[in-house]
C-alpha cells in the first residue's frame, strides 16, 4: 500500500496530463499491464506496470523528437530493466531486458494521444 501511495504521489508531482495503456511480456511468458503517464512538458513521464505474478514496476520514460527513446523501471521484487522505445506509430513498441530476461511490449503513444 505504501508503494502504491508513493506511485500516486510521484504522478502528481510530475505534472502528468494523462495516461495511456501499456503491456508487455518477458521471454518466459510473464505478462505485464499498466500505463505510461505523460508529463506536462510532453517529452517523458512515468511508467507503471504490474505483473500477472504480483510484482509492480515503476520508472521513467522519455521520447526524442524523432519519437524514439527509452524507459527504465525498478520492480517491487528487486528486478530492474531498460527498454528502447519507438513511438513512430499510434501503438509504440518496447524492446529490452527485465530482470535479465528479454522483454517486449506495446504502448499507445502518449504524445500523439494527448495532442489530438
Amino acid at each position: 500500500m505504501r508503494r502504491l501511495i508513493y506511485a500516486f504521489a510521484l504522478l502528481a508531482l510530475t505534472g502528468c496530463s494523462g495516461t495511456v495503456p501499456a503491456s508487455g511480456e518477458t521471454s518466459d511468458g510473464e505478462t505485464f499491464t499498466g500505463t505510461f503517464s505523460r508529463r506536462s512538458d510532453g517529452i517523458g513521464g512515468v511508467v507503471l506496470l504490474r505483473s500477472d505474478k504480483g510484482a509492480s514496476c515503476e520508472g521513467r520514460w522519455n521520447l526524442d523528437e524523432d519519437q524514439t527513446g527509452s524507459a527504465v523501471v525498478v520492480c517491487s521484487d528487486g528486478r530492474s530493466g531498460t527498454a528502447e522505445l519507438s513511438a513512430q506509430e499510434a501503438n509504440g513498441t518496447m524492446k529490452g531486458m527485465l530482470g535479465g530476461k528479454p522483454f517486449k511490449g506495446t504502448f499507445q503513444n502518449p504524445i500523439r494521444v494527448h495532442a489530438e
